[in-house]
């Protein structure tokens, strides 16, 4: 039995989730999207979904992040939506940072709340995000003129759960001494990994993080980077002094494989 996988956004945080599920996990199938346009893959990727996804009576589970409208997708697909559905939140649009605010966005957030409303588990990457998602519907709901819905918040928030992003770093240890380019591409991997594990906990323990980490502009990184592909002897002799093993593959793998093999609902 299958788990299927949909990924509206398939870049950056969103692209290095699937892909660890999908290696990771047995019997995941997976269909993406190019990480453009996003405002356009809002829009309109359930559509698409609906069309490319084959027909299959071996998908137990339906597992996509909150990009994705899961609503119009179940409505134009009924077998789907007979589902376990999972909505994975990497960001929330009810408090994301917008230039201008205009009418037209307020689809965005909307949409997200009916996806929560159809999903089965809704799953957010720290705390931070759930409760500002979930404590900003009341607030947001009100810029409907009249007739607006009521209780959103007591009836998604028993859906919910925190699943932090997981982190599984590459092994730069085996990389050649005499390969700096190869090494260097290694930093690169692990400075990827690095921030979507501060996105992750974004407002939750970003705190935490050892000052010595932390740097304030591209050119700061590059000069680290540079002088790690110099010495790579201090990096591979260096223990890291922040705590990182919840955030690990290792500690979250149980959670997300219990998440994407429970059995399926008793009314299929």
């Amino acid at each position: 039995m299958s788990t299927l996988i949909i990924e509206a956004f398939y870049g950056g945080s969103h692209k290095q989730l699937v892909d660890l599920l999908q290696e990771e996990i047995e019997d995941c199938v997976l269909y993406t999207l190019p990480a453009k346009k996003w405002h356009w893959r809002a829009r309109t990727s359930a559509l698409y979904f609906s069309q490319n996804v084959p027909v299959s009576d071996n998908y137990r589970i339906l597992f996509a992040s909150s990009v994705l409208n899961l609503t119009e997708l179940t409505a134009l697909r009924p077998d789907l939506g007979k589902l376990k559905k999972v909505l994975y939140f990497h960001e929330n649009q009810l408090v994301y940072p917008v230039q201008k605010c205009q009418e037209r966005d307020f689809q965005y957030g909307y949409n997200q709340i009916l996806s929560c409303l159809v999903a089965d588990v809704v799953v957010f990457n720290s705390a931070f995000n759930m409760e500002s998602f979930l404590t900003s519907i009341g607030k947001f709901m009100k810029l409907i003129p009249d007739h607006r819905p009521k209780n959103l918040e007591s009836i998604i928030r028993p859906k919910c759960q925190v699943l932090y992003f997981p982190i599984k770093f590459p092994d730069v240890s085996r990389e050649h001494d005499k390969d700096p380019e190869s090494f260097f591409r290694s930093l690169l991997r692990l400075q990827e990994a690095g921030l979507s594990f501060h996105v992750s906990v974004l407002g939750e323990t970003f705190t935490e993080v050892p000052a010595e980490y932390l740097y304030s502009t591209p050119e700061q990184l590059f000069k680290r980077l540079q002088n790690f592909c110099k010495r790579p002897d201090i990096l591979r002799k260096h223990l890291y002094k922040g705590e990182m093993a919840r955030f690990s593959w290792a500690a979250l793998r149980g959670k997300f494989r219990s998440l994407l093999t429970t059995e399926p609902r008793e009314d299929l």
